[in-house]
C-alpha cells in the first residue's frame, strides 16, 4: 500500500475514533521528530498516544505504530460497548436504564 493512502486511511479511522492522526511539522531529517505522527483528542487538543518521555516530545508514532494502537482501541471500545457502558460511535458513556431518579421506588 502505498504510503500516503495508509496515512489517508489511518486519519479516517482516527476521526472515527475522536481522534486526530498529526504529522510532525519538522522539514530537518536530523530533527528527532522529522516524518513522525501522534495522535491528539480532537475534543481536548491533548496527546493521545505518540510523546515520548518527561519532555513531552511529541510525533514518535511510525505509520505501523499508529495502525497498532487504532486496533487496540477499537478492541477496547467494543469490549466496553459490549459491556453496556460506552458508546464507540460518539465516545461517551452511555446512561444506565436502570437507574432511577429521585423520588421513584
Amino acid at each position: 500500500m502505498h504510503p500516503q493512502s495508509k496515512e489517508d486511511q489511518l486519519r479516517h479511522a482516527a476521526r472515527a475514533l475522536g481522534l486526530k492522526l498529526e504529522r510532525s511539522p519538522a522539514q530537518n531529517p536530523r530533527d528527532l521528530t522529522f516524518g513522525g505522527y501522534m495522535l491528539v483528542h480532537m475534543e481536548r487538543n491533548a496527546v493521545a498516544y505518540g510523546a515520548a518521555g518527561h519532555r513531552g516530545r511529541g510525533y514518535t508514532l511510525t505509520l505501523n505504530g499508529v495502525e497498532a494502537y487504532l486496533k487496540r482501541r477499537e478492541k477496547h471500545l467494543e469490549k466496553r460497548a459490549e459491556d453496556g457502558g460506552f458508546n464507540p460511535s460518539s465516545g461517551h458513556a452511555r446512561k444506565s436504564k436502570t437507574s432511577k431518579s429521585k423520588g421513584q421506588t
